[in-house]
């Protein structure tokens, strides 16, 4: 409907820039090269995953990199990627059921323990909201 593009029943996502290519992230067997941010929304926004800190050797952020379809990644911040080109900006907001709370165990996986007791601080008490806010922008589809 008019007014409503990027608005999916509960899951909401802004594009900030479109990005460019032919390639376009479908729901099934795109592979995707991600940098991402993860932000808890029930702390004020505190950072709790980015692949800026995944920085091997010294050469840059390697990117995430998931393939779409084979239930690899959240799946509220996958449906927030389909339709996403190369060099392309959202910001994808993902409610708890479609976040960690339903899918502990999926990407962007959480490695540092501090950024996992801050997780673990939402997601693991009944209490708080588990939404979570994602900034991602695509290096490249494949």
């Amino acid at each position: 409907g008019e007014g409503n593009e990027g608005c999916f029943v509960s899951r909401r996502w802004w594009g900030f820039k479109l990005g460019t290519g032919d390639d376009t992230i479908l729901p099934a067997n795109s592979r995707i090269f991600l940098q991402c941010t993860g932000r808890l929304l029930n702390l004020n926004g505190v950072i709790f995953y980015s692949t800026k800190n995944n920085d091997p050797t010294g050469f840059g952020p390697e990117p995430l990199v998931i393939t779409t379809g084979r239930g690899e990644v959240l799946p509220g911040l996958e449906e927030g990627l389909v339709g996403m080109k190369r060099g392309g900006v959202r910001r994808i907001i993902v409610p708890q059921e479609l976040a960690y709370n339903g899918f502990p165990d999926l990407e962007p996986r959480v490695s540092r323990p501090e950024d996992r007791r801050a997780l673990d601080s939402v997601v693991k008490n009944p209490r708080r909201d588990g939404a979570i806010l994602f900034d991602v922008s695509v290096e490249r589809i494949k």
